[in-house]
């Protein structure tokens, strides 16, 4: 299945598309949501780093951060993601 996540511009948009990307290993980097603030939503990673995603409205934060913490848990395997434009998309396993 595939989810559309509208980012405040195509940096924004290649920036999430990367931090969400599959590695090597078919493992997952994302570590999960470390904060929500109004349209921005901060991404841990297992490095223990942090990275701010800015997202076109709340709706699409609310989105985003309801798949990181289906994946946190386990309930959601990403399989990929690109983006275009101001657009990111996520594949995830159906």
């Amino acid at each position: 299945m595939k989810l559309r996540f509208e980012c405040d511009g195509s940096y924004e948009a290649e920036k999430l598309a990367a931090l969400v990307s599959v590695q090597k290993d078919d493992s997952n980097y994302v570590a999960g949501v470390a904060a929500v603030i109004g349209s921005e939503i901060v991404i841990k990673l297992k490095d223990k780093s942090s990275h701010a995603v800015v997202m076109k409205d709340r709706d699409n934060v609310v989105r985003l951060k309801a798949l990181l913490d289906d994946l946190e848990k386990g309930a959601a395997v990403i399989v990929g993601s690109d983006y275009s434009g101001a657009v990111a998309e996520i594949t995830i396993k159906d």
